[in-house]
């Protein structure tokens, strides 16, 4: 790790966690409703209602992506010395940069 001094893009992270995910979920319910058939002496169907709704419930997604973005943080701050990162360190500080979650605070400064 060099001694650049680096910053969380906090643009990037909020749209990381609560990106728009890719499918909606569905929720079916299936109402039936009975008649009793004197003749028979039996339940016979009468009508059936069937209602289906596309919900935005990401709240999962959201929570597993934040839960990173934590790690992802505890990790970094775990590094005792810059100049020798563990594995795992040297993968999350690429990572964040990869996905650009982390820049070069010069950078900020020129744009």
């Amino acid at each position: 790790m060099t001694n650049t001094p680096y910053i969380f893009d906090l643009n990037n992270i909020t749209s990381f966690i609560f990106g728009n995910p890719n499918e909606k979920t569905n929720e079916v319910e299936i109402t039936d409703n009975f008649i009793y058939d004197k003749d028979s002496k039996s339940m016979i169907p009468n009508t059936r209602e069937v209602k289906e709704v596309k919900v935005n419930d990401y709240t999962g997604q959201n929570t597993i992506r934040y839960d990173m973005i934590r790690m992802f943080i505890d990790i970094l701050d775990s590094i005792e010395d810059p100049k020798v990162l563990t594995m795992g360190q040297n993968i999350t500080l690429n990572t964040l940069k990869a996905y650009e979650l982390i820049k070069d605070i010069n950078e900020e400064n020129n744009e």
